[in-house]
C-alpha cells in the first residue's frame, strides 16, 4: 500500500471522515499536526518542493473528481424510440401501410403509413439532437468552469496560484474569508473560521473549524469567516475526498428529477385518458359505420376510424414534441 512517512491513503481517509471523532483519533495516532506534517514531507513555512508534489501525485492521485458518462446519440435516439407515444405511432403506421397496400396497392396504399413513419423518424431524430447537444454543452461548461478556478498553495516558501486540480495531498492551502475550499484539509495553524458544509452534509449553520477542536475542512465547501488568511494542510484529493467521494456515487447513469418524475406522471395520466377517450371514439364510429352501411364496404371506414383514434391517443402526450 502507498504510503509517505508510514502515512498510508487509509490514515488520510480517517483524517477526512465526517465524524470529529474519527479524525480526532486518526490524527493522535500520527502524533499530532506536526508529526503528520513531517511525514509527509510538508510544513507551513515552505509547503511542499517541487519533487515532492510529483511523488504525492503519484502516491496518492491527482485532484480530479469523476465525471457523470455521457451517453452517445445512437443511445438517445433509442430512448427516443422507447418512448409510449411513438410506440404507439410505429404500431398505426404498420397497420395503416399493409391495410392501405392491401387496398389500394402498392403505388398509393403505403403513403398514410409512410407519412408516419416519416413523422416517427423526425420527431425521434430531433428530439436525440437536442438532448445530445443540450448534454455537450453542459458538458463543455462544466469544463470552462473547472479550468477558471484558482487557489492558493504554499511551496517551496512560495504562494503560488494553481488550479485545484493541481493540488496534491500534503500541500499547504493558503485559505481566507470567502474561499472555496479545494480538498480536503486539515487547518495546520491556530486560527478559528467558519465553513459552510451545506452542500456536502446539508447543515443548515456554519461551523466552527479550529485544530483545538472541529479541524477538518472539506472539499467544496466554503470558509464563511475567517480574520485573516490561514493555512490547512490537504489530506483528501480527487476520489478520495469526501465530495470525490459523493460524486463517484453519482458517476452513473442520469436520473430524473423529482420534477421530472412529476412531469412524467403527469403524462401518463394524459395519455390513459386520451387513450380512453380514442377507444370510445374508434368503438363509437365503428358502430356509426356499421349502421350505415349495413356492414358491407367498411374496411375503409374502420381504417379511417383507426387513423382518427390514434390522433386522440397521440395529441395529449406533451413528449411527442422534441422541441423546448
Amino acid at each position: 500500500m502507498a504510503s509517505a512517512g508510514g502515512v498510508t491513503q487509509a490514515i488520510l481517509d480517517r483524517l477526512s471522515s465526517l465524524e470529529k471523532e474519527v479524525c480526532r483519533e486518526a490524527l493522535t495516532e500520527v502524533g499530532g499536526m506536526q508529526s503528520l506534517l513531517d511525514k509527509l514531507g510538508s510544513s507551513t513555512k515552505t509547503g511542499l518542493t517541487k519533487e515532492k508534489v510529483l511523488k504525492m501525485r503519484e502516491l496518492f492521485g491527482p485532484n480530479k473528481f469523476p465525471e457523470s458518462p455521457m451517453e452517445t446519440y445512437f443511445q438517445m435516439l433509442r430512448n427516443a424510440l422507447n418512448d409510449s407515444t411513438l410506440i404507439v405511432l410505429i404500431i398505426a403506421a404498420t397497420v395503416s401501410l399493409i391495410i392501405g397496400i392491401i387496398e389500394e396497392g402498392l403505388a398509393h396504399g403505403w403513403i398514410e403509413g409512410g407519412a408516419i413513419y416519416i413523422a416517427v423518424v423526425l420527431v425521434a431524430n430531433i428530439g436525440a439532437i437536442n438532448d445530445y447537444q443540450k448534454q455537450a454543452q453542459f458538458a463543455a461548461l462544466e469544463k470552462t468552469s473547472a479550468e477558471d478556478e484558482k487557489c492558493t498553495v504554499l511551496r517551496d516558501g512560495q504562494k503560488e496560484v494553481i488550479n485545484p486540480r493541481d493540488c496534491v495531498v500534503g500541500d499547504i492551502v493558503v485559505l481566507w474569508q470567502g474561499e472555496q475550499i479545494p480538498t480536503d484539509c486539515l487547518i495546520a495553524d491556530r486560527n478559528v473560521v467558519l465553513s459552510s458544509q451545506a452542500s456536502l452534509t446539508g447543515e443548515p449553520e456554519d461551523l466552527k473549524k479550529s485544530l483545538e477542536k472541529d479541524f477538518t475542512l472539506y472539499s467544496s465547501c466554503l470558509i464563511t469567516e475567517a480574520d485573516d488568511n490561514f493555512y490547512a494542510v490537504s489530506v483528501g484529493v480527487g476520489v478520495n475526498s469526501q465530495w470525490g467521494k459523493i460524486k463517484a456515487t453519482l458517476a452513473t447513469e442520469a436520473r430524473d428529477t423529482p420534477l421530472q418524475e412529476k412531469l412524467n406522471e403527469m403524462t401518463e395520466s394524459i395519455g390513459h385518458i386520451g387513450m380512453g377517450a380514442a377507444v370510445l371514439t374508434f368503438i363509437a364510429l365503428v358502430i356509426s359505420i356499421w349502421a350505415r352501411n349495413g356492414g358491407k364496404d367498411v374496411t375503409g371506414g374502420f381504417i379511417k376510424a383507426f387513423i382518427l383514434a390514434v390522433t386522440i391517443v397521440v395529441v395529449p402526450f406533451p413528449k411527442v414534441c422534441p422541441w423546448p
